[in-house]
């Protein structure tokens, strides 16, 4: 509603020249006006976590807390990207429909963001504002805003936000600990350590993630698979044309492949893109791909009489051999934990298997390195590889900092 009376009234004074206000002097009061309206939620954000502390710390040194500070500031990073998100699609949508209000309206969002942005580059970096990415990010940020691209402002803003927020989330609060402490003063985790974990990351993954391709993955392809089987079944061009290539191709029943081909596209992919039957359909439709590899792209597409090295290239290059090859990881991946399937597995008590939980915990804790750690294919097995210091090892203390087992949590 704010935003609405907002736009109605810059479009109307603004358009008939009534607002005499000029429009440099409107931005800068804007983005304050957002600044100021960031610092006294941040007050009032602080009040509320001194007082929720109370009870349980000292009400002298509470504020000084470092895991109240370290959650509160992480919650405020949370809140400032999105906010600059926000300001960032205002500014482009405005931007794509040339309506100077609608980008005007983000001016106090990137000063709430803004606000927001300095306080934990000036919290979350020793030295403060000194390193070459802060400093760049200053000269980004006051250029886009100086010359009056503002898109600019909101995506410096939403990536320096969200990388401030993985590392506060990685480093665990330990730059609002005193360095002078001697407890304190490497964090909570060496410099070494977080390399070795980088260095896992960068060599074998982060399990963690592993989602997010396959979702990405499903959801593409059933999309595009959901749009052409739709066009096939409604559009008159498109279902003629598939028609005439099942006719070309001799195969009996062109009329019936040509329903059935569709179909199986269409339901296909809309289920797929939801993650219902995503192992079924994701069968059905690489058998699709390859039905269509045999009959059509073999014979038509690649030219005839090639070499077995050019042959192979064009063979790679046609789609339906990416279209199998990623179904078929789909189907060894499953369709991951957002999907209908993932509920139905929850639901049913079948999302878990025990016995591979049961053989995966034996085989972490076999001692010997002909069965166990030792012989994993894996950077810190081969790093370790040919010691005994996996023999000695307590199994009650957990997982090295930095190593295979290890992952930094938020405080």
């Amino acid at each position: 509603m704010l935003i609405y009376v907002t736009l109605h009234y810059i479009e109307n004074y603004h358009t008939r020249e009534i607002c005499m206000i000029p429009f440099v002097i409107v931005v800068p009061l804007a983005v304050a006006g957002g600044g100021l309206i960031g610092l006294v939620q941040e007050r009032f954000r602080r009040k509320r976590l001194s007082q929720a502390m109370l009870d349980a710390s000292d009400p002298d040194t509470v504020e000084q807390d470092p895991a109240v500070l370290a959650n509160g500031d992480l919650v405020q990073i949370k809140h400032s990207t999105i906010a600059a998100r926000v300001a960032l699609g205002l500014t482009a949508v405005g931007a794509a429909l040339s309506y100077p209000s609608l980008i005007l309206v983000s001016a106090p969002i990137i000063g709430y963001s803004t606000y927001n942005w300095l306080r934990t580059r000036y919290l979350f970096e020793q030295p403060w504002f000194k390193s070459p990415l802060s400093i760049l990010a200053i000269l980004a940020l006051i250029g886009s805003m100086a010359t009056g691209y503002w898109f600019m402002a909101a995506l410096v803003l939403t990536v320096d936000l969200a990388a401030r927020k993985w590392i506060a989330t990685f480093t665990e609060g330990s730059h609002l600990m005193d360095p002078e402490e001697p407890d304190n003063k490497a964090g909570p985790f060496t410099f070494m350590q977080r390399v070795k974990y980088l260095t896992r990351i960068v060599l074998q993954g982060e399990p963690r993630w592993e989602w997010f391709p396959a979702l990405m993955a499903r959801i593409s392809l059933g999309l595009f698979f959901a749009i052409s089987g739709w066009n096939k079944l409604f559009t008159a061009a498109h279902w003629n044309g598939l028609l005439g290539a099942m006719i070309a191709t001799g195969l009996p029943f062109p009329k019936f492949l040509s329903l059935f081909l569709a179909s199986v596209e269409f339901y296909g992919g809309a289920l797929l893109t939801i993650g219902f039957m995503s192992t079924f359909f994701s069968i059905a439709l690489a058998f699709a791909m390859f039905v269509a590899l045999v009959t059509v792209e073999i014979p038509y597409v690649i030219p005839p009489g090639l070499g077995p090295l050019d042959w192979l290239d064009w063979f790679l290059y046609l789609p339906q051999v990416l279209y199998i090859i990623i179904f078929f990881w789909l189907i060894v991946k499953g369709p991951g934990p957002y999907s209908i399937d993932a509920i139905i597995a929850r639901k049913l008590g079948v999302d878990k298997d025990p016995d591979e939980e049961s053989g995966k915990e034996n085989l972490d804790n076999d001692p010997d390195p002909k069965h166990g750690k030792g012989f994993r294919l894996s950077l810190p097995a081969l790093l370790s590889w040919g010691k005994d210091s996996d023999k000695d090892q307590d199994p009650d203390k957990g997982s090295t900092p930095g190593g295979a087992g290890w992952t930094p949590q938020p405080t």
